[in-house]
């Protein structure tokens, strides 16, 4: 087996102490998180299994959590926005009474907004709610907006070519204001990874350990693709989808209803030459099967499929994409794509950050961003390519201008 014994990329180094204690299986603790304080609620959410959590600060004890909802309650966000400050998990303290009560208000709160909504949902989408955690991602930090018409016509100057962090956008009908909310989003990620992430012990993460099927050729480098918003967004029956699957499971027939990001079967076929294609999605199999057998019927292109059970889940609702867990390939010869660069926060320098996608049909991002992954196809190791290319770790501490 290769090495891959680094518990996170060298561009965040955390404490071996703190990292060794970060995941506790089931084994080890049987605690129930806390839904944060403000949040985007995921859909779809089966709640089939445990949560692995970590101490996102240091100076909070490990406890037994009350939950606030029953099991399987879809899992909340911890980005927070307070007059432009990101407020990391580290900054949260649990073991305040008053953080809880405040906590425990707006989960009330949020609840019963929740009721009135999902009394005017359809049955349908009801039943298929049980099937897909599709992100569980942050809330997205608003974009500034002011009254001054001075303000407003220079915007109107201002162009993604002329951004440092224009190479972070492949298509071309991308506008300035989705391009900054883009790079909130990927920078809120970025600051969670490196100040508040901890991975998982070395013998938890031993316990996840997986190889992949490979492909019929062998190929010498892995792509490892997120579904949700990267590839297809779901949607339901109002939103007249592209594509409506009906899938059976205990005896209930479901309709799965999603639309498909342009250019994602030839993104699929292209990249096929170049690497062995994986899917990895924090929602549960079946949800992802059935979507990859639309996608690719007679798996020419995808090889093999990580669900929910190969995330890691921290305590305050995120999952986790630890590439470590792969076997059969080197840190150094995986890829992994997703809107949400959180997910791949333990390895930022195998990750590529890519705009979120929910309707948007003349979106080009998957057929421009092909030409960069050829590229990095012939890298000794994506890593350094990332890096030298990508420049994420300059965004951390980039002061965007709203």
């Amino acid at each position: 087996m290769d090495n891959q014994s680094n518990s996170k990329s060298k561009i965040c180094p955390k404490n071996e102490t703190d990292i060794k204690r970060s995941f506790y299986s089931e084994d080890e603790a049987e605690l129930i998180p806390k839904i944060p304080q403000i949040a985007k609620p995921s859909k779809f959410s089966k709640g089939d299994i445990h949560p692995f959590q970590t101490d996102d600060s240091d100076n909070t004890p490990k406890q037994v959590l009350t939950p606030t909802s029953p099991k399987g309650q879809n899992k909340l966000s911890k980005f927070n926005q307070k007059d432009h400050h990101i407020e990391k998990d580290s900054d949260i303290q649990f073991d305040s009474e008053e953080e809880k009560r405040k906590e425990e208000t707006n989960d009330n709160t949020y609840h019963s907004k929740a009721s009135q909504e999902n009394g005017i949902e359809e049955m349908g989408q009801q039943i298929q709610q049980q099937y897909q955690t599709p992100k569980l991602g942050h809330l997205h930090l608003p974009i500034s907006k002011s009254n001054s018409t001075k303000q407003v016509q220079a915007n109107k100057h201002f162009s993604i070519k002329d951004h440092p962090f224009k190479h972070l956008i492949y298509g071309r009908h991308v506008n300035y204001n989705q391009f900054l909310r883009f790079l909130q989003l990927v920078q809120s990620g970025l600051v969670y990874a490196c100040n508040s992430l901890k991975g998982p012990s070395e013998n938890f993460l031993k316990s996840r350990f997986v190889r992949l099927k490979e492909s019929n050729i062998r190929k010498q480098k892995f792509l490892v693709l997120d579904l949700d918003e990267t590839l297809i967004h779901s949607c339901n029956h109002r939103d007249f989808p592209q594509v409506t699957i009906t899938i059976q499971d205990d005896n209930q027939h479901v309709d799965l209803t999603f639309n498909i990001r342009p250019y994602c079967q030839e993104f699929l076929k292209e990249m096929s030459k170049h690497y062995t294609i994986y899917l990895f999605t924090a929602s549960s199999e079946m949800y992802a099967q059935a979507i990859v057998n639309h996608l690719d019927p007679k798996r020419q292109y995808i090889s093999d499929i990580l669900g929910r059970k190969n995330c890691f889940e921290t305590k305050n609702g995120f999952f986790i994409k630890d590439l470590r867990i792969i076997t059969n390939r080197n840190l150094k010869d995986i890829v992994i794509i997703d809107n949400l660069a959180h997910s791949f926060g333990l390895q930022l320098e195998n990750g590529i950050p890519i705009l979120e996608w929910t309707q948007d049909p003349k979106d080009e991002e998957l057929r421009f961003l092909q030409q960069y992954l050829i590229e990095l196809s012939k890298e000794e190791d994506v890593r350094r390519f990332n890096r030298e290319k990508l420049k994420l770790i300059d965004l951390v501490d980039f002061k965007l201008v709203i």
